[in-house]
């Protein structure tokens, strides 16, 4: 097996620097560039746009959430979703998570289950908050924002899809954990969800388990139940379709490995979906190059209605 995961940390944690540029009166009067703009206070966060956007224009809106230790550019990197952008004209939003005593970041994605510096980390709060602080700089399609995690990040997109009146109009995980009994789940609006987990993944187990999130132990839910019990709030039928082409997403696993299970019938035509990869791992190391494609794709395809 190649390791990816292994090879994004070799490119080195952050982007390479661009070389100053002298402070004139001119660039003093005229304050930051659109791309020099930080967001999110005390956990600032650049917007990633196509070259040249105009504010103006509406277009869709990707948030990233990397996984546990991880950062949000080099989980951006991970899914290649850096790489679309431009092609795609959409802006792409990759914030860090807090940092704990050892310096790990994370995402508090269950009720009151993680600290920083003494206090209670209020993750729904900060990325929500970030999404209406990019819409009053950028025109954000309201009707296309999306979210894309990995493990921790994925588990935040549960407990951020549990919430009324988020803004998100689909939403990805890759081997999230759903702590349902540790989440008070009431959402408002129908929320697509494409859940994709490896059935060998030795972290976030597929069958289920519990973890230690930076202190409490969390039980989480099956791969399967976890999915089922969205598409219930979803308001889903009762039967999964399993009629679906599988998919190639591990290139080391040999053909197809990756089944599809969607539920149908849901409120607002949004779709509920489990993509099981056989003998996937919690890491796949070898991602299918296409796999931003993949994500856009499905994005694309489920706008809020």
């Amino acid at each position: 097996m190649r390791h990816g995961w292994l090879a994004l940390l070799l490119l080195g944690c952050s982007p390479a620097s661009e070389p100053a540029r002298p402070a004139t009166e001119e660039t003093i009067d005229a304050g930051p560039a659109l791309e020099d703009l930080e967001f999110g206070g005390d956990r600032p966060v650049k917007v990633r746009a196509p070259a040249g956007a105009d504010p103006r224009v509406a277009r869709p809106l990707v948030v990233v959430l990397h996984a546990m230790g991880a950062t949000g550019y080099l989980q951006s990197i991970y899914f290649r979703l850096d790489k679309l952008v431009d092609e795609k004209n959409f802006l792409l939003l990759a914030p860090d998570g807090m940092r704990n005593a050892s310096g790990t970041r994370f995402w508090a994605a269950a009720d009151g289950c993680c600290t920083s510096g003494g206090k209670v980390v209020d993750d729904v709060a900060y990325v929500t908050g970030l999404v209406e602080e990019v819409a009053k700089v950028w025109n954000v399609d309201r009707k296309r924002v999306f979210v894309a995690g990995h493990s921790n990040g994925g588990a935040m997109e549960y407990r951020l899809a549990c919430e009324p009146n988020q803004p998100f109009a689909a939403a990805f995980m890759l081997a999230p954990a759903f702590f349902a009994e540790h989440i008070t789940c009431a959402p408002t609006q129908p929320l697509a969800i494409r859940h994709v987990h490896g059935s060998d993944d030795g972290t976030v187990k597929y069958a289920g388990g519990a973890l230690s999130l930076l202190g409490p132990t969390l039980n989480y839910l099956p791969a399967p139940a976890a999915v089922a019990a969205f598409a219930k709030l979803n308001g889903c039928g009762d039967m999964p379709d399993t009629s679906v082409p599988p998919l190639d997403l591990d290139l080391d696993a040999p053909g197809a490995e990756t089944t599809v299970l969607r539920y149908a019938g849901c409120n607002a035509g949004v779709t509920t979906e489990l993509l099981t990869m056989a003998g996937g791992r919690h890491f796949p190391g070898n991602l299918s190059t296409d796999i931003g494609r993949s994500i856009w794709s499905w994005f694309e395809a489920h706008p809020r209605p």
